[in-house]
């Protein structure tokens, strides 16, 4: 089994145990993106997958973009939360203020 499953049953546990949806922080660099998916680098070169929905903030410092602005190589900070145990979803996509672009 993959490492997004654990990943996501143990979002499910924990936030069944506390019974609010659980926030957790990746950090990495972009390794591809599109208007509903970005996939990161973290930096120990595991690639993770987060799906990007119309709710999803992406920011460059303190400024809105579209995720099409992200490119290749930045580093971001994802906050994502969990859903149907298989699928992380990016809740706010951070990229580093002097990041490309």
């Amino acid at each position: 089994m993959s490492s997004r499953f654990w990943l996501g049953i143990i979002f499910l546990v924990a936030t069944l145990a506390i019974g609010q949806p659980l926030l957790v922080i990746f950090s990495g660099a972009v390794h591809g993106v599109s208007k509903k998916q970005i996939t990161i680098e973290t930096p120990e070169g595991n690639l993770l997958d987060f799906d990007i929905t119309k709710k999803t903030r992406v920011m460059r410092g303190n400024k809105q973009i579209a995720p099409e602005d992200l490119q290749t190589g930045d580093s971001v900070t994802i906050e994502a939360k969990p859903e149907m145990v298989r699928y992380l979803i990016a809740v706010t996509i951070t990229a580093q203020a002097g990041s490309k672009k």
